[in-house]
């Protein structure tokens, strides 16, 4: 996993919960500089059979305004990261989550209220 890191400047604090299995390797796209990591912990279903799945989408920060998914004004004004919430094929995203820090604190707390 080290490679991970390497190849996508994946910060240590980021790759501690990929190390300790909380973070699972989803996708890999190095056309796109992009890997997405999966956060078993968090999937659930609901009394109605809908399941909630989380992944943290990281894309190589060098390469942000190229592959960025989401910009406010101009690509890559946004963070390399975000955490998106898939509910049967829905899509919504974790909001204010600015720095490495802020994604970092997010997995604190949730992974700890999950496990």
């Amino acid at each position: 996993m080290n490679d991970l890191a390497q190849k996508y400047k994946i910060p240590d604090e980021i790759m501690a919960f990929v190390n300790k299995g909380v973070l699972v390797l989803l996708a890999e796209d190095e056309a796109r500089k992009t890997v997405e990591f999966h956060v078993p912990s968090k999937r659930w279903t609901n009394p109605a059979g809908h399941i909630t799945t989380y992944s943290v989408v990281w894309i190589h920060p060098d390469f942000n305004t190229e592959f960025c998914h989401y910009y406010v004004q101009k690509p890559g004004d946004m963070p390399n990261f975000h955490v998106q919430i898939d509910t049967d094929g829905s899509d919504d995203e974790v909001e204010d989550m600015d720095t490495v820090d802020d994604l970092a604190a997010w997995l604190d707390r949730e992974i700890g209220e999950a496990l």
